[in-house]
């Protein structure tokens, strides 16, 4: 009926609750989620919330793979917005918590935490993940124009009446796309959960962004976060994450180079409209970047539409006699692609040939789709390489060194000369420049994120510091006062210019690293420094107020304290700290003359009075600590740096290259000073509307919706082979194999625990029959004696008492024997008697037939010695037959002769030891095992004819005897 299968739902529905609150998948797999089970998905979806709110993977894992959706479990917003309100106390819940009080004001009212957590909407969860992610992602989540109050159905809408503002927001929504796996993945990696983030990231739609996009996540929680032991379970998750973006990616590049490219610059709609690689690059990720496929990738846009096969020397040469690439001079990239296209025909068509089958792998033909260069595309495309526009700029710039040095060193005239007055446009045209570099977001930064980063590159302070010193420089320089102080701050702005001429070396593969490690010695030696500055003011004023009195020149103040003592660090040893070398003609008494220091106090001999000894032992002190001490401390910080750096710095090398790259691809062509003319083009663009911006998309493509489906396809079927992959080679790891091995040892420990408690059992047993058979033993005989007593026989005094029991325990093994019976307690033994063959395990309470058993499947087993000619013998007549005490975990007749009743006669011969019939003896035969003794008995086809077995127990002729005896029916 409907009520009994409500009931029976309802009841499994409690079985499976308690299952998950006491997170036992055991039983939940063996006895709830059963072939016989069948469960809808949607009658699941309590469960998963239980599974995921009570931190139970393996129920996660269970319900997965038992028919439960995740799209179907979060295509209501409601039941994501639940699982975030039920977050465990975690850094995430508690941003949340902030913003959800910064946006409603709860901050003025004292409100509990719960009220504020059930506060918590899917916007706060955008935004939060948006900050976390970065501001040039976008909102995940399509923002809501609802406000979100304690109850969602009291919320009311902010502009009901603003439909010209609702517009752009539903627009954002309707381009939001939602994945099911993306959601529950994002939910466990702000928790920090290892285990359920695992689970979804297998379910995620766009593998490698949320690889990547989860290790952003965790490096900014773990840089905001107060407690360094969970920020550094972040750091452990983050790089987790980044080495399976980099095991996704290395399958999708050694399948297809061309589309692990795409995945690169791919637009991502699940995760803020962003890219694979721009999520690596802002959450650090140098193993990423540093993979073969990201290079390649960048060594791509580098060299623009110029094949990354010439070497430099071609490529400058063409930029000088340019009409080279009209010839084979110079290789272009589409010709290549035209070649490679041209050379898979061919093999197709040869392969068509071999095999006769006209099937073809693209439906277009490459020669529709690829296109020679023309004239001026190909002279477009030369100078329009970042490749060469890196070249132009090198030599503009030595070219503006070259003219900054004559102008300082010849032509520094009062008046501006021609040749300044050129090096006053150059540098208007590097400012132009820097100015555009620093307003150019195509990553939708923002201007202050933008600002941020722009100020905290080196070179970029570099640029701006020389810019500001040129400028004060030119304005004093254009005064008659200050001409020359001017000229002055211009030769100290040539010097910032020059180390700024560093930046060129780091696109070189050797030289690049070295600028890193140098760089890092720099700070390095700034903390130096500090230290050092110590020991020499300390060392310097000392010596100052002992040898001079009260000398009031700041030149020779700041000399004698600083300028000595740091010069002694180089091997200047000073002369004025003892008596030798003094010369009153070299100092001024009172301190009048501006060339020479002040004398020291003088005695009456007109020669120093300060004591010589001291100013002496200060200075072996101060060389030991500054000399010894220090140079060699900073000679041990510089050689740790050059090991630590040295292993990784082809690593970060490889991701600082990105950002010269991405500079000087969107760097205008013209070089310096020329650049200006491209700096009016882009304002004259800008400013007037009709006028088409152009745009690049090397380092961001949006793809259309089949092509992008295809594409994330691939990737989850390469994500598929790296988690196989990853598994055989974890299951191969030396730490698997210590794993496994323990386990066995474990296992076999506890198996031979176990057999020697069977053992012990098994004596304990046989000790148990044996009493059990002299038992019976004595009742057949007390049976006897009585028979013989009933037919007169007489009794005579001497007769011995047979032996009896006592009722307590005779009534305790009459109970034994039934509660064995009953409980099947024979057939409880894991091996069946004097085989190896394992009994399929029986529960208690599935022995009897009565109750349904579907997974029962248990061994089948008959002894060779068996009459194979019995009917019902054959392994397809075993289905009529069943043991009647129920489930024995064996199929087939065993040890026993046939299937169904074995009959089995005992015989009892018995007879008088003498005439008087004293004594009763009766006739026993040992057992196979020669331990104990039973009575003479076998299995019979029927009970009118003896055992075979007895003929030679008895002797031929007292069996035919007997036999014919039995045959007549004779007792």
């Amino acid at each position: 009926s409907r009520t009994g299968e409500s009931q029976g739902s309802e009841s499994w529905k409690r079985q499976l609750g308690l299952a998950i609150a006491w997170n036992r998948v055991d039983i939940a797999e063996t006895e709830i989620f059963t072939e016989e089970s069948q469960w809808k998905s949607s009658d699941l979806h309590w469960a998963m919330t239980s599974a995921l709110v009570g931190n139970n993977p393996q129920f996660v894992s269970l319900l997965l793979e038992n028919g439960v959706s995740l799209r179907d479990f979060l295509q209501d917003d409601d039941t994501l917005c639940e699982l975030y309100r039920q977050l465990p106390n975690c850094f995430f819940l508690y941003k949340l918590a902030q913003r959800v009080k910064r946006v409603s004001g709860s901050s003025r009212s004292k409100e509990l935490g719960r009220k504020v957590v059930e506060k918590i909407s899917l916007t706060h969860v955008s935004d939060e993940v948006r900050h976390l992610l970065g501001n040039f992602t976008k909102p995940i989540y399509p923002p809501s124009t609802m406000t979100y109050h304690l109850s969602m159905d009291t919320s009311v809408s902010v502009f009901k009446d603003q439909t010209t503002f609702q517009d752009p927001l539903r627009e954002d929504g309707a381009e939001a796309q939602k994945d099911a796996g993306r959601d529950l993945f994002l939910w466990a990696v702000v928790q920090n959960n290892k285990e359920l983030a695992e689970i979804a990231w297998e379910q995620c739609k766009d593998c490698m962004s949320a690889a990547l996009a989860a290790s952003k996540i965790l490096k900014k929680m773990a840089e905001e976060g107060s407690d360094a032991d969970e920020a550094q379970d972040m750091l452990k998750l983050a790089s987790h994450y980044e080495n399976h973006a980099i095991g996704v990616f290395s399958k999708c590049h050694n399948s297809d180079e061309e589309r692990a490219q795409k995945l690169l610059v791919r637009m991502s709609p699940l995760w803020g409209k962003t890219t694979c690689l721009r999520l690596a690059l802002e959450a650090d990720d140098k193993n990423f970047v540093a993979q073969s496929g990201v290079q390649a990738l960048l060594t791509q846009i580098w060299c623009g539409e110029i094949s990354v096969v010439n070497p430099v020397w071609k490529v400058l040469v063409c930029m000088v006699f340019f009409p080279l690439i009209y010839t084979n001079f110079l290789v272009f990239r589409s010709v290549e692609l035209i070649q490679r296209d041209n050379e898979r025909n061919e093999e197709l068509k040869n392969v068509e040939k071999v095999t006769g089958s006209t099937w073809r792998t693209n439906d277009r033909c490459p020669e529709q789709t690829r296109k020679h260069l023309g004239c001026w595309s190909r002279l477009e495309e030369l100078y329009c390489s970042p490749q060469v526009k890196f070249y132009g700029n090198i030599v503009s710039y030595f070219a503006f060194l070259l003219l900054f040095a004559v102008v300082l060193m010849i032509d520094f005239q009062s008046t501006p000369s021609t040749g300044e007055q050129l090096l006053y446009i150059w540098l208007l045209s590097l400012v132009c420049e820097e100015i555009r570099q620093l307003f150019h977001n195509p990553d939708g930064f923002g201007f202050c994120k933008k600002a941020k980063m722009y100020i905290h590159e080196l070179w970029n302070i570099l640029d701006i510091l020389s810019i500001l010193l040129f400028c004060v420089g030119l304005g004093f320089r254009l005064t008659t006062d200050l001409f020359y102080a001017g000229k002055i701050i211009l030769c100290i702005d040539f010097v910032v210019f020059c180390l700024r001429l560093m930046a060129i070396f780091t696109i070189s593969r050797t030289l690049g690293p070295k600028i890193i490690i140098v760089k890092k010695m720099m700070m390095d030696m700034f903390f130096f420094m500090f230290l050092l500055s110590i020991w020499v003011v300390a060392y310097g004023v000392a010596k100052q107020g002992i040898l001079i009195h009260n000398d009031s020149r700041l030149d020779w103040i700041i000399r004698g304290a600083v300028y000595e003592p740091y010069l002694i660090i180089f091997g200047n040893f000073p002369e004025n700290i003892d008596n030798a070398h003094f010369n009153i003609e070299s100092c001024s008494m009172n301190g009048t003359d501006p060339l020479k220091p002040k004398c020291p106090v003088l005695n009456e001999n007109q020669m120093p009075a300060f004591p010589e000894w001291l100013t002496i032992i200060m200075l072996c002190v101060y060389l030991l600590f500054a000399n010894i001490l220090l140079l060699n401390l900073l000679i041990a910080i510089f050689n740790f740096t050059f090991q630590e750096i040295q292993d990784n710095t082809d690593k970060i090398w490889k991701f600082q290259r990105y950002e010269l790259i991405k500079e000087y691809h969107s760097r205008p062509a013209a070089p310096p000073p020329f650049i200006i003319l491209s700096h009016l083009c882009l304002f004259i663009r800008n400013m007037v509307p009709c006028c088409p911006r152009i745009s690049h998309n090397k380092f961001k493509n949006k793809l259309e919706p089949i092509e992008d489906e295809e594409l994330l396809s691939w990737e989850a079927l390469m994500k598929d082979k790296y988690m196989l992959s990853a598994r055989e080679e974890q299951s191969q790891s030396m730490e698997r194999r210590i794993l496994d091995t323990s386990q066995k040892v474990t296992t076999l420990t506890e198996k031979w625990e176990s057999e020697e408690e069977t053992t012990s059992t098994a004596v304990m047993r046989r000790l148990e029959k044996l009493e059990e058979q002299v038992t019976q033993s004595a009742k057949a005989l007390q049976w006897i004696v009585d028979n013989l007593i009933s037919q007169g026989v007489p009794a005579k005094e001497t007769q011995p008492q047979s032996p009896t029991v006592p009722d307590e325990s005779s009534n305790y093994l009459r109970n034994a024997a039934e509660k064995e019976g009953r409980f099947h307690v024979k057939s409880r033994e894991l091996y069946y008697p004097k085989t190896k063959i394992e009994r399929f395990p029986v529960p208690e309470e599935y022995v009897t037939w009565q109750v349904s058993f579907s997974s029962y499947m248990p061994p089948y087993y008959s002894a060779q010695d068996g009459d194979s000619h019995v009917a019902g013998s054959d392994p397809e007549d075993l289905d009529n037959y069943r043991n009647p005490g129920g489930r024995t975990g064996i199929r087939g007749r065993g040890a026993l002769s046939r299937l169904g009743p074995n009959l089995n006669l005992d015989l009892v011969v018995t007879r008088w030891r003498d005439n008087e019939m004293s004594v009763l003896e009766y006739l026993a035969v040992l057992n196979e095992n020669l331990i104990s003794l039973a009575l003479p008995g076998g299995a019979v086809d029927s009970v009118d004819h003896l055992p075979g077995n007895l003929k030679g127990i008895l002797g031929k002729k007292l069996f035919e005897a007997l036999n014919a005896k039995v045959s007549e029916g004779t007792k």
